[in-house]
């Protein structure tokens, strides 16, 4: 039987509980040094002394408050901080009272803080400045060691009356005419002080603002002219309105502090989802689940569909699931590929149709701000290149990276290699920038991309971006328009 040395494992094992043992001690003198405090005086300071509130700075920091840790006399026991700020004569008889706990040693307040504290604890007037006190208490966990005090500072600081906190639309143009009782809220604008905003139809008519429901009075009035509001107290000031003479979709901002405003027809498209309906479509007339076309995430009015049709009708719901809702339709019944015109026609009646008469691969553009359509029957690009200080060649136009064709599907090209942190895109000519590209629909799109959109001489220049070097393997589909950008 082989004989095991006792002696070097029991000599390994005292030296294992000997480093321990050193280290605990060595953690236990040094959390004594961290706590232990010394003699020097608990001081307080503010980084200002004078200070004007804004509310457009309601997020930015007003006033920090430091102070110095005090003593524990030695004791190695923990110190609570509690921060007491009262108005200048109260004697801090009235203090806002913060318990800050151990290890604390600032405390910061927001513009709003300090505003609300001076209009709600000390009900103070808007707009005067307030002298206050504010000093530090430090408790030791140690019932030997007295509490301690700190000096007394005095900052200066006039207030604000903010705005209101809630707007609503009262006039025959809103949709609830004139009640105060039932007007329409606006939103409030994060981030924005004193920024509200309202999307929807209005009537042609007038319309005001109040600030709560049930009374007339505050209200926001048209000002000097269309672009600025004035802020009416009483009945017996000029009860000016703003006049909505169309009546249509609208986007009203606002805002209280500088009392600007815009109303404009809103820029929001009427339609977020359409549909392709109609046996050149592969869904065929299904209703139910026809095929979904692409909104262009760049530009949310156009819409895309690209497919290989059969010879056929087709027609663009805006909804599914009933044969009657409302449909893009061409302004006649059949008309060439080549006629751009588009129209919406409540209910589909009547039914109007677009025709594909030879078979094949399509790209559809729908744009329904300018109620135009482009049909393009499809022939792919037997050469696409890549380009960019992403890829292998850099921005090297004259001989950028090949794409190889994927020999079973000649609309899918692949590459697969090295790719440097850079940005890239597909030409597809060689020797001219002007050339056209596919690129992605949002500029700085990375690997998480999944669409891309055929640009015309390369304007506007939308670029993907790789931010992590590697090789990769990236595939992309030229009718349909996809990319997948994969790391290995």
């Amino acid at each position: 039987m082989k004989q095991i040395d006792c002696s070097f494992h029991i000599k390994n094992v005292c030296g294992l509980l000997l480093l321990v043992l050193l280290a605990a001690t060595s953690c236990k003198k040094k959390n004594e040094m961290e706590l232990y405090k010394g003699d020097a005086p608990l001081n307080l300071s503010a980084d200002k002394a004078t200070l004007v509130l804004q509310q457009q700075n309601d997020a930015a920091d007003a006033v920090l408050f430091t102070w110095t840790s005090g003593s524990n006399k030695g004791t190695n026991a923990s110190i609570d901080y509690t921060l007491m700020i009262d108005k200048q004569g109260n004697h801090f008889s009235s203090a806002v009272k913060e318990d800050l706990g151990k290890a604390a040693l600032s405390r910061k307040y927001t513009v709003k803080d300090l505003n609300d504290l001076l209009l709600s604890h000390w009900n103070l007037q808007p707009g005067t400045e307030t002298i206050l006190e504010a000093k530090i208490v430090a408790v030791v966990s140690d019932a030997t060691v007295p509490a301690d005090t700190s000096n007394t500072i005095v900052v200066k600081i006039t207030s604000y009356k903010p705005v209101t906190a809630a707007l609503y639309m009262i006039g025959d143009a809103a949709p609830n005419g004139w009640s105060a009782d039932n007007a329409i809220a606006l939103q409030a604008v994060s981030g924005t002080p004193g920024g509200f905003s309202w999307q929807g139809q209005l009537k042609s008519g007038e319309l005001k603002f109040i600030t709560s429901l049930g009374q007339f009075l505050p209200s926001y009035n048209k000002g000097a002219d269309d672009l600025h509001l004035v802020y009416r107290t009483e009945d017996s000031q000029a009860d000016n309105k703003f006049v909505i003479a169309t009546p249509g979709l609208y986007a009203i901002t606002l805002n209280l502090l500088d009392l600007s405003i815009t109303i404009k027809a809103a820029t929001t498209p009427a339609y977020k989802r359409l549909w392709m309906l109609g046996d050149a479509i592969p869904t065929g007339w299904d209703i139910q689940a026809p095929a979904e076309m692409r909104v262009d995430s760049s530009n949310l009015f156009v819409f895309t569909y690209n497919e290989i049709l059969k010879a056929g009708e087709f027609k663009i719901p805006t909804a599914t699931g009933n044969f009657s809702t409302d449909y893009y339709m061409p302004l006649t019944n059949h008309p060439a590929i080549t006629e751009t015109g588009a129209q919406l026609v409540p209910g589909g009646t009547p039914d109007l149709k677009w025709q594909i008469t030879n078979a094949g691969p399509y790209k559809i553009r729908l744009d329904i701000q300018n109620n135009n359509i482009s049909i393009k029957a499809f022939t792919p690009y037997t050469k696409i290149w890549m380009v960019g200080d992403a890829s292998p060649v850099g921005w090297n136009i004259d001989n950028p990276q090949p794409m190889t064709v994927d020999p079973a599907n000649p609309y899918v090209f692949t590459y697969t290699g090295a790719m440097n942190v850079g940005e890239f895109k597909f030409p597809l000519a060689t020797g001219n920038w002007g050339c056209d590209y596919f690129m992605p629909v949002l500029n700085g799109a990375g690997p998480g991309s999944t669409q891309m959109k055929f640009v015309a001489a390369g304007n506007p220049d939308y670029k993907w971006k790789i931010t992590q070097a590697g090789n990769y393997k990236i595939t992309i589909n030229q009718l349909y328009e996809t990319i997948s950008i994969v790391k290995q």
